[in-house]
């Protein structure tokens, strides 16, 4: 493996040098961000009521190109975000960096090492179609340090999607507990889109206990489709996932549109089928008004059963985007 990732990366580079040296470098930076909050409001059997104002969103980034070529280019992409410190020693403000890479994109495809999100959160998880509840547990590495990542988008135009990712970690810090002293996650992934239709498959390993599963335990290997049907006024997405040692979940969420998207109504149902956990399930619905394409708040309810508990959130939330 390692091999196959050091031809791609000294083909990607040695292929678009010519081209380099004929086009003038042109190179663009933008400056991005959003900052939103959310009013919870939560009842839990057992525990009651709790109410929070939870930060939805806080973040600012930098993001840009450089071309090398008539088709190449240098990328780049760097973010800050806040989260709020849980323990009175934690740093406040801006403490915890989501993307820091650099790549490589042209006809070869798109080369990137650092840290960023995994092929299957950008293309996997359709039933996603919540501000804040619902599908937000979806098993699988989602972000990593060190990774590799390769993807190759609309492949001779068919419409077809591959990607793969490697966390090389010998130190064992992006991945704890990792046993391989070279590469310890990798992933690999494909995507197809036909009209409306798109569907997604993939798979993830890590050499340890990493992904998260919907008990609040964590194991090495997920794998899962998606299908997704978008035409206007109507998405619809359904995702399902198999989590290796425990069982089965399915999520299906749908959002119907108004007045050029002015107003999204959604809802979604989902379920997990567990070897140890047969009856936990949940529905939501919800509402987003766009203010403007940037600005939009949105209310969201979801009432969920996990054994013999039960409760329902109940959330307001605003955003804005730059």
């Amino acid at each position: 493996m390692r091999l196959s990732w050091a031809v791609i990366g000294i083909y990607a580079f040695a292929s678009q040098l010519h081209a380099a040296e004929a086009v003038k470098n042109q190179s663009e930076t933008t400056l991005y961000g959003a900052l939103a909050y959310s009013v919870w409001n939560g009842y839990s059997k057992g525990e009651g009521s709790s109410h929070d104002l939870y930060t939805h969103a806080a973040r600012i980034g930098f993001e840009g190109q450089e071309r090398l070529g008539e088709t190449a280019a240098a990328i780049f992409n760097f973010r800050f975000d806040s989260q709020t410190p849980t323990k009175p020693d934690y740093i406040s403000g801006l403490n915890f960096t989501r993307y820091a890479y650099i790549g490589l994109k042209g006809d070869f495809g798109k080369l990137t090492l650092g840290r960023q999100d995994t092929f299957w959160y950008d293309y996997g998880s359709a039933a996603s179609v919540f501000q804040d509840i619902f599908d937000y547990g979806w098993a699988g590495l989602s972000t990593a340090s060190k990774m590799i990542r390769y993807e190759k988008a609309d492949i001779g135009g068919s419409g077809l999607t591959l990607g793969a990712s490697a966390v090389l970690d010998g130190k064992h810090e992006a991945i704890p507990g990792g046993k391989s002293r070279a590469f310890n996650a990798y992933e690999v992934g494909a995507t197809y889109e036909k009209g409306p239709w798109s569907l997604f498959a993939g798979y993830q390993h890590t050499n340890s206990d990493m992904i998260y599963t919907r008990d609040n335990d964590k194991i090495r290997e997920v794998m899962g489709a998606s299908v997704t049907y978008r035409e206007d006024p109507v998405y619809v997405g359904f995702d399902y996932e198999h989590h290796a040692g425990k069982g089965e979940h399915y999520a299906l969420g749908a959002i119907w549109y108004k007045e050029r998207r002015k107003h999204h109504l959604y809802g979604g149902i989902e379920m997990v089928d567990y070897d140890h956990q047969k009856k936990w399930y949940q529905g939501a619905l919800g509402y987003t008004y766009y203010f403007s394409p940037h600005t939009y708040s949105w209310l969201e309810g979801q009432s969920w059963k996990q054994d013999k508990l039960h409760g329902y959130d109940v959330v307001l939330g605003m955003r804005h985007n730059f």
